[in-house]
């Protein structure tokens, strides 16, 4: 296994070991207690302590994003704590039930966050900013619902990204779609890829705050009960021609995707379905991986050199790939034809 510390990968000494706060659903009876347990574990390990404060809604099964908290702790040296409140142990299509309850937990985390970090010296307060993923974004995002783009600075969260983010997230598309009073469309933004995100002009981009990444070909954030009687923004007839991007995800809709109802509804399930099978390290559908560096970066503004970015994004994919082999099922061994499985001294023969 390679050096990946972040002394290494950054060519930096770190400023600080990087706080884990990750509270699980059967740690507590309900949110509220899970909550304090969150902030108990913060005065433990020190965790106010660091510039930046990453609070982050899983996806459905709990499962947060390795590389998203990864290329966090590589870009601040370590001084970051990420917090994590667990709201189901179900893949997110069986977790629907819990949004309810993932929100009034999220929103408890919140207030409680804010509230510590008033006791604390103006000059000595981390910056909280926000991350999910698929039904983490969207759960993330509820706490926000009906308050646009003045929610999040009211609570005091100064940077957010997500990825993924299912099309039933109502705040996205009250921040995305019809003007209104309470948006600043000037700080959120959707974009298929980073290369999209840096066309923009410098001005616009330094002053974007709220940012989801979502794949034109992921199904999760285009599938919708409304496909069944209303054509899409998205399947515009005179939308842009599909354009590949290097080590991106392809941007844009197919032409000869049409809509019709029902129909349009029932292929969109199968998509979304689809694109949640995570196979190969890439930007593709709903595997936002090797998005993921850039972006937070950007986002969160972590600044960092050319080369080290370049280092980051090879570490990460780095540690994916030991991680997938360290937990890839055994693969039997092939039998031979004298049955005994075995061949060359001992080597087992694998199959597929």
């Amino acid at each position: 296994m390679p050096d990946l510390s972040i002394a290494t990968v950054m060519g930096q000494a770190a400023r600080a070991t990087p706080v884990q706060v990750y509270v699980g659903l059967d740690s507590a009876q309900d949110g509220l207690t899970r909550v304090e347990l969150a902030m108990a574990e913060l005065d433990r390990t020190g965790g106010w302590d660091r510039s930046l404060l990453m609070l982050i809604s899983p996806t459905g099964t709990g499962y947060v994003n390795y590389c998203a908290v990864a290329a966090a702790e590589y870009l601040t040296l370590g001084d970051i704590a990420t917090v994590t409140l667990q709201y189901s142990k179900r893949p997110s299509p069986l977790s629907l039930g819990r949004i309810a309850a993932a929100r009034e937990q999220n929103r408890l985390l919140l207030l409680h966050v804010l509230e510590r970090l008033r006791r604390r010296p103006a000059g000595s307060r981390p910056r909280v900013v926000l991350f999910g993923e698929s039904l983490g974004a969207h759960t993330s995002q509820d706490v926000l619902m009906h308050w646009g783009t003045l929610g999040p600075q009211a609570l005091g969260i100064d940077r957010a990204l997500w990825i993924g983010t299912p099309y039933a997230s109502k705040w996205m598309h009250q921040v995305t779609r019809s003007a209104r009073p309470d948006v600043d469309p000037d700080l959120v933004g959707i974009f298929n890829d980073f290369a999209q995100y840096s066309a923009l002009p410098l001005e616009r981009r330094e002053r974007l705050r709220y940012v989801l990444v979502n794949h034109d070909n992921d199904g999760v954030t285009k599938f919708g009960v409304d496909l069944i009687a209303t054509r899409p923004p998205w399947l515009d007839p005179g939308r842009p021609p599909v354009r590949q991007v290097p080590g991106a995800s392809p941007r844009g809709v197919p032409p000869t995707m049409h809509w019709r109802p029902l129909t349009t509804f029932l292929q969109t399930f199968v998509d979304m379905k689809n694109a949640q099978r995570s196979e190969a390290y890439r930007a593709f559908a709903h595997d936002y991986r090797p998005d993921l560096a850039p972006f937070v970066s950007a986002v969160y503004d972590l600044p960092a050199t050319h080369e080290q970015m370049t280092r980051v994004a090879r570490a990460l994919e780095e540690r994916e790939t030991a991680r997938l082999l360290l937990f890839a099922p055994p693969v039997p061994p092939t039998r031979e034809r004298g049955g005994s499985g075995v061949e060359d001294g001992g080597r087992h023969s694998r199959s597929g």
